[in-house]
């Protein structure tokens, strides 16, 4: 039996090559692809500027899909590990350094791709509505500004002070040196509270969670970002008048919480293989459930690889959770693996009753936002604080409900909850340095041999150095 699902498996694997290099030729042969158009062409009618706009979506959908980001981040943080381990993991072991980290550059590399986008379409649109309706101008400019403010976000959170570059100017983004966080996070609101006075309480005709189509998906990205910079008092205003919008509900069928019919997905990003593969195909593609869908059976491999859970992210899940026994399945060798993301490559785009694309906010995170907010704030509310925990303790992990009665408890609960609801999703790493508890942790692990407390923040790329002479590197590298 074995045999017959690994020979399968070198089928799939062949004929994944086979489709890349068929697309590859008709590729070369195609028109610009959306974000390849030049700016003199883009606004020549609406449906150009609908391509100039999906182009910005899929420099996005790169930083979350090539850029790796479940592998990365939950390899950064404890949640993921090859098992058995090996040494050539530098991610894993935190080994990485600025010599070593080309493997990263794709997380510097596409949010600057698609902010820089964004800036043209931004400089642009004022200039040509007369294509576009008041209504079509706004959507478009919305779209724009959150997902620029989207991916400053993030390059704040892997790298720490950065270029704020707000105009497409190659040459003043060449020379510019970092700015400071607190200018950033002026900037990054600025642009989401911009984003909400332009879009509707409910989504635009045409868009789902894939777009920015109203006004609560900027204030959910909002409520995450005030939880950062521990701004508590706004974040529980921002993620209540998310949950009280009614625009989502939490999903009860675990199997599908962030699968593209889920009724709690605030935002998405979708991706396709050939161009900016997501990633939910890159966990499936190199992990363990890159065949679950049409073969199940291949779990009883004898299998290790990338894609496991450590033991701590095993030993964190309470014995009756049911998120563990639905969402996480055991090899013949006692590895663990997600099934979070049950398509392969070859099967994504066909799942036409259930398709997949990466959740990047959700229902459930508000909650959880409000009640850490709720704890930490200057006067914390301890018991609405344990309602919205409890929420997600019941719905998600059919558990009772918590005992933490203490700030204290409480903060611990909260972080105990964000691992397990959020396990390969990408949170863990980031939580760690929000709370200042990544050092405390990672210095713990045997098998991160390289873990310094500097590495809370990556190494900017190399080549970023040298060819911007006033761009310093982040301390320590």
């Amino acid at each position: 039996m074995k045999q017959i699902y690994k020979n399968r498996a070198l089928l799939a694997a062949v004929l994944l090559l086979l489709i890349v290099a068929t697309s590859c030729e008709n590729f070369l042969e195609a028109p610009l692809p959306p974000d390849k158009i030049t700016t003199d062409k883009v606004f020549g009618d609406k449906g150009t500027i609908e391509m100039a706009m999906m182009g910005v979506y899929s420099k996005t959908t790169g930083y979350y899909g090539s850029g790796r980001f479940i592998q990365v981040t939950e390899e950064l943080a404890d949640n993921l590990n090859y098992n058995p381990p090996t040494n050539i993991d530098v991610i894993a072991n935190s080994e990485y350094d600025a010599t070593n980290s080309e493997g990263l550059n794709l997380l510097w590399n596409n949010p600057y791709a698609a902010i820089n986008q964004a800036n043209l379409m931004l400089q642009s649109l004022p200039e040509e509505t007369a294509n576009l309706t008041d209504a079509e101008t706004d959507q478009y400019t919305a779209e724009n500004l959150f997902l620029r403010a989207l991916m400053y976000f993030e390059l704040l959170r892997m790298y720490g002070d950065v270029p704020l570059i707000l105009n497409p100017d190659p040459q003043e983004s060449k020379s510019m040196a970092r700015t400071p966080k607190a200018e950033i996070y002026a900037s990054i609101i600025a642009d989401l509270k911009d984003v909400m006075t332009k879009l509707p309480e409910t989504n635009i005709a045409g868009l789902d969670a894939r777009r920015c189509g109203n006004r609560y998906v900027a204030e959910a990205l909002l409520a995450r970002i005030y939880l950062f910079m521990g701004d508590y008092a706004n974040a529980e205003t921002a993620a209540t008048n998310v949950i009280n919008s009614e625009n989502y509900s939490i999903e009860t069928d675990l199997t599908g919480v962030i699968m593209r019919r889920s009724s709690e997905i605030i935002f998405a990003m979708d991706g396709n293989l050939i161009d900016a593969p997501n990633s939910c195909f890159i966990y499936s593609f190199q992990g363990m459930p890159m065949f679950y869908q049409d073969f199940p059976e291949a779990y009883a491999w004898d299998y290790s690889g990338w894609g496991c859970l450590t033991q701590t992210a095993i030993d964190e899940f309470e014995a009756e959770d049911q998120r563990f026994a639905t969402l996480f399945t055991y090899s013949a060798e006692e590895n663990v693996f997600s099934l979070k993301y049950p398509y392969g490559p070859f099967f994504q785009e066909l799942a036409d009753a259930d398709p997949q694309d990466f959740c990047v906010l959700r229902l459930s995170e508000m909650h959880l936002i409000r009640a850490e907010a709720r704890t930490r704030k200057s006067s914390p509310d301890l018991a609405g604080a344990a309602a919205d925990l409890n929420l997600i303790r019941d719905l998600h992990g059919g558990l009772p409900a918590t005992t933490a009665t203490t700030q204290s408890e409480m903060i611990e609960a909260l972080e105990h909850e964000n691992r397990v609801e959020f396990m390969c999703e990408g949170h863990r790493w980031f939580d760690l340095i929000r709370t200042n508890r990544a050092d405390a942790v990672l210095s713990q692990l045997d098998y991160k041999t390289g873990w310094s407390a500097h590495k809370v923040l990556l190494p900017i790329p190399a080549k970023e150095l040298i060819n911007n002479p006033n761009l310093t590197p982040n301390p320590g590298y």
